[in-house]
């Protein structure tokens, strides 16, 4: 994360970032009742504009959440998207961001039943590569992804994220920079805040979003350029941890991830530690595309400060 910025946004309000709180005693911090989206900006120097990715799929997301845990906030997705919008230009930022818009539960007495008051806040903060490495050594977890029939993985559940943290911190104390965890019966599910692919015999694969996986949108991203960009088709379907190590490719991606090639699971390389072919082809079509140089006809990459962008 680089610098704050001067304003957060609090229920559509600008507010100095000091001032963006939550009480204590609030259904969400008593009980994790929250949910959230996490966006990235890009800022391309060809065409010095900003490019905000995919905001309107997020913020279709972000209500999705809030219906399916219980939260009875904001629904105006076009409305949601003009606000974080407009807290990047009231910033006055112009480089690749890390942006959140989170919904909280703030209602006074703190009861687990209670489903509003809602309280959002959004935030654009500077943010350069998440993994910053040529390739991730990634370790199987322990942990077990958490299911439907406990609590509903497919959507951004701040309360979710625990699950992959418990991952994440087994896999860095053993020495790992990630983490993939199986699902309760023993597929490969997702990674710690990043969805997964491989390619074996020849064929890219991801496990289906029935296998306990956040129903990513830069995994949508990724399926869909593979298919309308480089003719591919992607299969998906339940994956076993024993075919990743014998896979010819494996990346994760993710908003904060991207697309990120893996160089080992348990330590045992795939291939031979390098990126892949694949990999390479749709890491760079994926990076093209956030800044609006691909699939520009999907309308993925809205322009923050151009004329049309800010009339909106």
């Amino acid at each position: 994360m680089g610098a704050k910025p001067t304003y957060l946004l609090h229920d559509g309000e600008l507010v100095p970032y000091a001032d963006a709180q939550l009480h204590v005693l609030s259904t969400s911090t008593k009980y994790g009742v929250g949910v959230f989206e996490g966006f990235r900006a890009y800022f391309d120097d060809e065409a010095g504009e900003l490019y905000a990715f995919r905001v309107a799929d997020h913020m279709r997301r972000l209500v999705a959440s809030m219906r399916v845990v219980g939260i009875d906030g904001p629904a105006d997705v076009d409305q949601l998207e003009e606000q974080l919008l407009g807290l990047i230009r009231a910033n006055d930022l112009h480089e690749d961001l890390h942006m959140r818009a989170q919904v909280f539960v703030d209602s006074p007495d703190g009861k687990p039943d209670d489903t509003g008051p809602a309280t959002v806040f959004m935030a654009a903060i500077p943010m350069g590569r998440y993994f910053d490495r040529p390739g991730l050594n990634v370790q199987i977890s322990s942990w077990a992804r958490i299911s439907d029939r406990s609590m509903p993985p497919r959507v951004k559940s701040i309360a979710n994220y625990q699950n992959g943290r418990l991952a994440l911190l087994e896999a860095r104390r053993n020495g790992y920079d990630a983490a993939l965890l199986p699902t309760v019966d023993g597929h490969v599910s997702e990674g710690a805040g990043y969805n997964v692919f491989m390619v074996r015999d020849g064929k890219l694969c991801t496990p289906p979003v029935t296998e306990s996986i956040l129903e990513g949108i830069t995994r949508d991203s990724v399926l869909q350029l593979a298919r309308t960009e480089l003719g591919i088709d992607v299969t998906e379907r339940p994956i076993d941890r024993t075919e990743l190590y014998s896979a010819e490719e494996v990346f994760v991606c993710g908003s904060a991830a991207e697309v990120s090639p893996v160089s080992s699971v348990d330590r045992i390389p795939v291939a031979d530690g390098e990126p892949g072919e694949l990999t390479r082809q749709l890491q760079d079509l994926y990076r093209r595309a956030v800044r609006n140089r691909v699939a520009a006809d999907r309308g993925w990459a809205q322009p923050v400060y151009a004329p049309a962008a800010v009339a909106r």
